[in-house]
């Protein structure tokens, strides 16, 4: 049987069902039920919110709320398993949310609170401080909580299916704590609360990781609802296919863990500039990398400038990652990287059981064919005519040449090269 007068129930339940609909964030969300709290007399000086997530990168997520006369509770330590962090500001509040790096469940600072606690044991945890003691706390956190005035801190497990996958913990300053009726109370309706704060962090994860397998735009596509068979836009892009030269000769030698160092190795040096300088990659194709630079006809020019910078710098990147390998003994990378500006199919094709959002057409073929030249010219970078056209820099024709599956010679064009590359 609750011990929670109906009265306090009831109340909760119509803040939570006239404000639910107008909270958009799980920031808002978190803040707005603290804020509800305080109108109790409930007085929470801290709030902490956090999850494990389904993420390659984020293993766990937390959501920090103080006053803003507490903001020292935000000072970060250096922490080898912090990934990203932001800020939100309300106008007596801050709130800090925190990612962490695969690890941080096993790290010794998690290992030594009260939430690896309420997680594994699927209990609540509460403990009442006293004025003046001096003894040694159960947990590190309560002692460093001890000075800001904290009389009861409590910290409830969020459970799904059996199992915890989020916690919460709220520090007071009431004299005295809180009471049984308000611990109830509490657990029930930050229950309530984690259950919508979840369906918040799920989409902005969702999305995220989408961006992660798909690419920031294709992810964001998807997650907008163009997920239709057939559904297809047609968009003017540079196409960007690059490849590991020699990359099966190479796989003979090496043994799998280093395959796939290899192939780490270089999808770090090429995928995050191809990103920075504006383009998105849609495949990775083995070892090899499918990317595309959308424009307009207003900004043609400048997006295939930015496509030049990118292969230029990953190039030098190249040269000097290859420089360190060799020290190690390990095999240099080299690659070939063909280029082609046209138009082209984005969209969804498969079956209704097996979809895949990609790009299609003859110019994807054409760029493809045109990677496939980079080790017969003994050019790191070579592009197509209409490449050629749009761009005006300084570019050696190499002539035309008969192309795998492409009904006419096409002629082929390169790019200085700043450092020497080996075929």
């Amino acid at each position: 049987m609750s011990n929670v007068p109906k009265s306090l129930l009831d109340s909760f339940m119509d803040w939570y069902l006239g404000e639910i609909p107008k909270i958009d964030s799980p920031s808002l969300l978190f803040h707005s039920f603290i804020e509800y709290l305080q109108t109790l007399g409930f007085q929470i000086i801290r709030g902490n919110m956090g999850t494990r997530t389904l993420h390659p990168q984020v293993e766990t997520l937390a959501y920090l709320w103080a006053p803003k006369s507490q903001k020292e509770l935000f000072d970060l330590q250096a922490n080898p398993l912090f990934h990203s962090g932001r800020w939100f500001e309300f106008p007596d509040a801050f709130i800090r949310e925190t990612k962490f790096r695969l690890g941080s469940i096993q790290s010794t600072q998690f290992a030594a609170s009260p939430i690896q606690y309420v997680l594994t044991t699927n209990k609540t945890y509460y403990y009442r401080f006293t004025e003046g003691f001096k003894g040694e706390y159960p947990y590190p956190i309560l002692e460093e909580l001890a000075p800001i005035g904290g009389t009861g801190y409590f910290a409830i497990p969020v459970i799904q299916k059996g199992n915890s996958y989020a916690f919460l913990s709220l520090l007071t300053a009431k004299p005295d704590g809180f009471t049984e009726v308000e611990l109830d109370f509490l657990t029930k309706a930050l229950n309530m609360v984690a259950l919508k704060w979840w369906t918040f962090i799920q989409s902005e994860l969702t999305e995220s990781l989408l961006s992660i397998y798909l690419g920031k735009r294709t992810g964001s596509t998807v997650y907008s609802g163009k997920i239709y068979l057939g559904e297809l836009d047609k968009i003017q892009s540079v196409i960007w296919f690059s490849d590991i030269r020699n990359y099966s000769g190479m796989s003979e030698k090496l043994s799998p863990p280093e395959v796939i160092q290899l192939l780490n190795d270089y999808f770090g040096l090429a995928i995050p500039l191809i990103e920075a300088h504006g383009g998105e990659v849609l495949k990775l194709l083995g070892d090899g990398i499918l990317a595309v630079f959308p424009y307009t006809e207003t900004n043609k020019t400048v997006v295939g400038k930015k496509v030049l910078l990118a292969v230029r710098k990953l190039g030098e990147n190249l040269f000097r990652h290859n420089q360190t390998r060799e020290k190690e003994t390990k095999l240099p990378i080299h690659h070939g990287v063909g280029l082609h500006s046209g138009e082209i199919l984005y969209g969804n094709i498969g079956s209704t059981e097996r979809l895949d959002f990609t790009v299609i057409g003859e110019a994807v073929n054409l760029t493809s064919r045109i990677a496939g030249m980079c080790g017969e010219l003994e050019k790191a970078v070579l592009a197509s005519e209409n490449l050629a056209n749009q761009i005006p820099v300084r570019w050696e024709e190499l002539g035309e040449h008969k192309l795998k599956g492409i009904g006419s010679p096409q002629k082929i064009f390169a790019i200085s090269e700043r450092v020497k590359k080996k075929y």
